[in-house]
């Protein structure tokens, strides 16, 4: 059963994560993606770390469920979050978001391919609503619109396919065999900082721009709003009830909509608007019927 208090958790993480996608791009606009996504990951600890000690819920009793939560560390932030920061880098924010945030289709989809659970009608329906939604916010407009960038919209919803998958299967997981919520999160802040500096110094070159100051700022802002507090708010909620997948999608298209238009002065179109409201009904869509 889905409490009072797991869907305020949910609005409250889908409010955080909608704000940090968006502002993202700021950060993005300033420094390499690596560079920027590493310190972003490293700020994290300075959250994750005392709210852990502060609650005491560190206690890390089963190597298994550790090595679960670093395969979604490797598939949420590290592999995920490169994608879409691509999208970002490639479009606007605004439909970026909408098509990361079809997550929760792709995580029900997910559980019926390989965890074996019911296909029912809704989800195939749910499914055209999406793939309907997907075209209006990646297909060029017609004659006289501004061209669209396929490769960003098609890196958003691939980050979609594996933050729905860690969603589904690794946090849930995990959850239910009695990892808490902060050590699921620091699992994910220590992979995600490991493999986005060991990219970073990969990738760098004598060219490369350096720390911008206002960069890494936006860094340390997203890395509490969006990774620190919106996956501990998430994680809390989704340990007290899991079915509040229509909410985290629905919520952050809306959240992130606004953050671009008024953060960003971006101007969506309507067909921008029709695409992000088919997927996000094809969300709720599949989410309800699940």
């Amino acid at each position: 059963m889905v409490t009072d208090l797991a869907i305020i958790l949910a609005l409250a993480a889908a409010l955080s994560w909608g704000v940090a996608q968006v502002v993202s791009k700021l950060g993005l606009a300033r420094m390499e993606l690596p560079l920027y996504a590493a310190i972003r990951a490293s700020f994290a600890f300075l959250f994750a770390v005392p709210y852990g000690l502060a609650t005491g819920a560190f206690r890390f009793g089963d190597p298994h469920l550790i090595w679960v939560a670093a395969l979604a560390g490797l598939i949420d932030p590290f592999l995920g979050t490169l994608l879409y920061m691509y999208a970002l880098k490639h479009g606007e924010a605004h439909g970026a978001a909408a098509l990361a945030n079809t997550a929760p289709f792709w995580g029900v989809v997910t559980a019926v391919v390989f965890l074996g659970e019911p296909a029912r009608y809704v989800t195939f329906l749910a499914a055209i609503l999406v793939v309907v939604g997907a075209y209006f916010l990646i297909a060029p407009p017609g004659k006289g619109g501004r061209t669209g960038s396929v490769a960003g919209g098609l890196a958003a919803l691939g980050a979609a396919l594996l933050w729905g998958i860690a969603e589904v299967g690794p946090a849930k997981y995990c959850l239910s065999r009695g990892m808490t919520p902060a050590e699921f999160q620091l699992v994910l802040v220590g992979v995600a900082s490991v493999t986005w500096w060991t990219a970073a110094l990969w990738r760098r070159s004598p060219e490369a721009r350096g720390t911008d100051p206002v960069g890494v700022w936006i860094a340390f802002f997203t890395a509490g709003v969006g990774f620190f507090l919106g996956w501990i708010l998430w994680l809390s909620g989704l340990a007290e009830a899991s079915l509040l997948t229509p909410i985290r999608g629905g919520a952050m298209t809306i959240f992130a909509f606004a953050t671009s238009v008024i953060l960003l002065g971006e101007r969506p179109t309507g067909r921008s608007f029709m695409g992000a409201a088919l997927a996000s009904a094809g969300v709720v869509l599949v989410s309800l019927g699940a």
